[in-house]
Parts: structure tokens; sequence; C-alpha cells
């Protein structure tokens, strides 16, 4: 009976653990995924309910009807209208960029395109309209934008933006100098709001400060270092150091990194042994080693907007409603056209690095 009871609760144990592992494997259909991000658009976070369900809302928010077709075309077409855009017609999500860059407007920190909507609206026209999605947008970008000047804007770089740079020299605190060169690449494209900052393959110089050598007592070796400016694209000094947000970035690094109190870096091994007759390590930096520095203070800079990719091209997306194409044709009074801009942060990335307490000097 024992036995017939152990092997019971042995088989409800597997089970439990087969059961655990299906749902954290669970695959999420790229369908799904592309309904997810057009929600975010439009509603500012993903919505419930059955996909068909929330296909007919999106569809009824836009155009002011259901569509014809399979769900699959059905949702390729969203996609193309919300997300991609076509050669000949921008996104409704780069209209949306676009129009807040043009007026310098920060989004709604609800994060629903709606309330962003009739503000802008009401700033604009003086009224909230009650049109579908589409067509609102469309009218707004008409408005404000000028497509030949829709490629470059000037956008605020935040302090904190992080920077993903490679040494390309060796650094090591039992040969380099203070005063020594510290050169290095940025290694991805920085941008804010879809406006390039920073290029990819930008070259930086830092210098070192301080060095101090390892030493008896198991004392290990430091450097200092300060990482000076990176040019933006338009030739615009950037400032970078190794901030709190950097630090948090780089805790996959295999040597300690820590911010001095001058807002620079410190450099030195991990787990070094302390003891009376033990030399400490050396700090010791390999050429080509990746980590994070931060923008040290905002900065307003003018570059290109990224222009939108075109995935379906031959999925263009059907206004409700045929779109005058003068604000006089409207009713409304045309205004005069604004060339001012503005921007949001990138997405963070993810690393690890053993981060040491910085020790005084």
């Amino acid at each position: 009976m024992r036995r017939i009871v152990g092997l019971a609760v042995l088989w409800l144990f597997l089970f439990s653990v087969v059961l655990a592992h299906a749902q954290e494997g669970t695959v999420v259909s790229p369908i799904v995924r592309d309904l997810e991000e057009m929600e975010k658009v439009l509603y500012g976070t993903p919505q419930s309910g059955s996909v068909l369900a929330r296909v007919e809302k999106i569809e009824k928010d836009l155009t002011g009807d259901t569509l014809s077709g399979t769900l699959m075309e059905r949702v390729g077409r969203l996609k193309t209208f919300i997300l991609d855009g076509t050669k000949d017609e921008p996104s409704l999500a780069f209209k949306m960029r676009t129009i807040r860059l043009t007026l310098r407007s920060e989004p709604p920190k609800s994060g629903v395109l709606l309330a962003e909507l009739e503000e802008l609206e009401r700033l604009i026209f003086g009224a909230a309209s009650s049109d579908p999605i589409g067509v609102r947008v469309d009218r707004l970008y008409r408005t404000c934008v000028d497509p030949t000047k829709a490629a470059s804007f000037t956008v605020l770089v935040p302090r904190e933006t992080l920077v993903k740079v490679a040494l390309e020299t060796e650094l090591n605190s039992e040969r380099n100098e203070a005063g020594d060169p510290v050169p290095y690449v940025v290694l991805e494209d920085v941008r804010i709001e879809g406006v390039l900052v920073i290029a990819k393959n930008t070259r930086g110089q830092g210098r070192i400060v301080k060095v101090r050598r390892r030493g008896a007592f198991g004392r290990p070796g430091r450097i200092e270092i300060d990482f000076g400016t990176v040019e933006a694209v338009d030739g615009t000094p950037i400032p970078l150091t190794m901030g709190e947000r950097a630090i948090q970035e780089n805790k996959a690094l295999a040597y300690a990194v820590g911010a001095s109190i001058a807002g620079l870096a410190i450099f030195g091994p991990v787990g070094a042994v302390a003891g009376v007759f033990v030399q400490g390590e050396p700090a010791r930096v390999e050429k080509g080693k990746e980590f994070y520095l931060e923008v040290a203070e905002d900065r307003e800079v003018a570059g290109p907007l990224e222009v939108p990719h075109f995935e379906k091209p031959e999925e263009a997306f059907p206004s409700a409603t045929p779109l005058p194409s003068t604000p006089e044709e409207n009713g409304i009074e045309e205004l005069p056209e604004t060339e001012e801009t503005l921007p949001e942060a990138t997405p963070t990335p993810q690393v690890e690095i053993e981060v040491q307490p910085f020790e005084e000097w």
C-alpha cells in the first residue's frame, strides 16, 4: 500500500514538473506578438480578449468599420498601416513620432494614443475630432509636417542615456601612466525617438587620470579614467561617464568597475586576495573589452530621423474615407508650419558584471 502511495506521489510530482516546464516554454504566436505591438502603439498596453475581437476593435478604431479577408490578411494589413508603412505612405507610428517631434510635444504619460490625439487636435484645430484614428492622424500629419523636412530633427539627448563602447587599447595598472590616451569606439547606434544622435563606429578618446600600482597586503591596482566626449552626428560633443546606470548594465564584466566622486571610472581586479605577504592583483582591461558608458549631461543634437522599413509594400491599408489634401478642404484654417522638434529615450540593454565598492586611494 505504501508503495502504491509512494508511486502516486512520484507521478504527481513528475506531472507538476512537466506542466511547469510546458507553461514556461509556451510559445507566443507571431500573430499575437504583432497584435500586442499594435495595441501598445494605440492603447499603451496589450489588450485582453480573443484575437478576433481584438483585431475588430483595432479595425473599427482606425477606420470606423471592420475589414474583409482572412484573419492573417487582416492582421498583416493592420501591421503595415500601424507599424511598417509602405514606400508611398508612412506608418501611423512614424506619423505620430514625426508630429510629436515637429511640435516638440511629449507623449501622454498614460501611453494612450487617443489621449495624445485629443490634446494635439485641441492645440492645432481648437477641438478634438470624432473621426476614426487613421483619418485624425493623417489630418494632423498633413497639417503640421513638411515631408521635405521630416528627415532631420533636433532632439534632446538626456543624461544617463547608455552608450555601448569597446576599448581600442589594453590597460594595465603596472604599465600605464597618468596622461596615457584611452581610445574607444561606439559599438551601436544611439537613437532618441527614432532620431540618430550617435552613430556606430564613432571614435572617442579618454585619458588616464590616475594609476595606483598593486601593493603588499593584497592591495589591488586601480586605473582612473576620464572618457571625455564623443562627437554626435551634427558635431556636438557628448560627454560620457561611468555613472550608476552604466555600472548596473556592466554587471557581466570580468573586472570591477565603479564610479569615482569625479564622475570618472575606476577599473580594478575582481576577487583580490588580502594577506600580509600577498601581493595584490593589477588592474587589467584587455583590448576590445565591451562595456557601457552613459551621457553625463543633457545635450541637444540634430540628426536624421529613422527611415521606416517596408516589409509589405504591396499591402497598403485603405483609409476609411478619402482625406482632403489641404487644411482648407478640411474646413480648418491653415496654421503656420513649425520646424521644431523633440524625442524620447532608448531601450536599455541587459548585461551582467560584478561591481565592487570603490576604495579610497
